[in-house]
């Protein structure tokens, strides 16, 4: 006779099936980032550079690049170094200004104006961030500019020979006309540049391309571990209802006075069913935790990769805190998910 005991699992294997549960329901759960406190907008030089800013916007809208790019350009100038990605909006913007103004007759000194700037944009990110500067977007798009500028400077040469950008002053602009009234501001803080559509830089393709593969990979892979978790439960139901049977079976034997033989086909038939349910629940488990926490990685590293938003709209945008936090119970293993905006 072969007791009932025998069909359940070992302590040991009992302890390792919790421990897996455990683990694939951490292993969703992803860290919450805490949004910084207060406002760079708090800041009265900051302030100060969006006024300006907008007043080249206001010029630029009306059809004056020159005064539009003396805005931005005073505005560039007052900006911290540590506002970087606002720097290079408005950067990008008085570059635009003056490629526009150049392109309505004004001297080729628009354009070499925009090369220094350019070149001297790129020494000061190689300066204070090193070989790191060279994965931002902005500088990525500085680049691309510079050279592109470069071939239109070429292409000038064939209407001014001679043109040395070195000995090229800017042209000394006209008084401003004055600015038409800005439309009213009905927020309770001063509008960065990514307040305004037209401030916002065209994101880079290739991160874009970048952030939507991490994110098809790790929706992929989180899926799979969707399956794999979903093969450990069935390995769970079938051993205990394994277990449950062979319970059954002996008290059935027990109470009409036939002990079971261990050699009982049927006997033999719920252990194999309890083992096999017993390495599906293991083997699906650790498979689950790999791939779920690859899949959650990826989704992450996508999140990351995505093109950021910029400056005010940053602090506009709504912020996602998903949180997950096991959930366990006499006869229950799961998670709980939590979203806070």
């Amino acid at each position: 006779m072969l007791p009932a005991a025998q069909l359940r699992p070992s302590p040991a294997r009992q302890r390792l099936c919790r421990l897996v549960a455990v683990l694939v329901a951490m292993s969703l759960g992803t860290p919450a980032v805490a949004a910084p406190a207060g406002s760079e907008a708090d800041d009265p030089a900051i302030a100060a550079a969006t006024r300006t800013y907008e007043e080249g916007i206001t010029y630029r809208d009306a059809g004056n690049f020159i005064a539009a790019a003396e805005s931005f350009t005073t505005a560039y100038r007052d900006l911290p170094m540590k506002e970087r990605e606002t720097r290079a909006i408005v950067l990008f913007d008085l570059i635009d200004a003056r490629r526009n103004a150049f392109a309505e007759g004004e001297g080729p000194g628009q354009l070499c104006e925009c090369e220094r700037l350019l070149v001297a944009y790129l020494e000061e990110i190689k300066q204070s961030f090193g070989s790191k500067g060279d994965k931002f977007p902005d500088t990525r798009k500085a680049k691309k500019l510079l050279t592109e500028l470069r071939k239109q400077i070429d292409a000038a040469r064939g209407e001014t020979p001679g043109l040395d950008c070195t000995n090229t002053p800017l042209e000394k602009p006209a008084a401003p006309e004055p600015a038409p009234d800005p439309a009213p501001d009905v927020s309770d803080r001063p509008a960065m540049p990514d307040d305004r559509g037209a401030a916002t830089p065209d994101p880079d393709p290739a991160q874009a391309r970048r952030a939507r593969t991490f994110m098809i990979a790790g929706a992929v892979t989180t899926g799979v571990g969707g399956l794999f978790l979903g093969m450990m439960t069935a390995g769970l139901v079938v051993g205990r209802n394994a277990e449950r049977d062979g319970d059954a079976r002996t008290q059935a034997a027990i109470a009409s006075g036939s002990p079971l033989s261990q050699y009982d086909p049927d006997l033999q038939a719920l252990i194999d069913r309890g083992n096999l349910g017993n390495r599906l629940a293991i083997a699906g488990g650790v498979l689950a935790t790999a791939a779920i926490a690859a899949g959650v990685t990826l989704l992450v590293l996508g999140l990351r990769a995505r093109p950021r938003p910029r400056a005010g709209a940053a602090s506009m945008a709504p912020r996602l805190a998903p949180a997950v936090a096991p959930a366990l119970g006499p006869n229950f293993t799961g998670a709980t998910l939590v979203l806070r905006f």
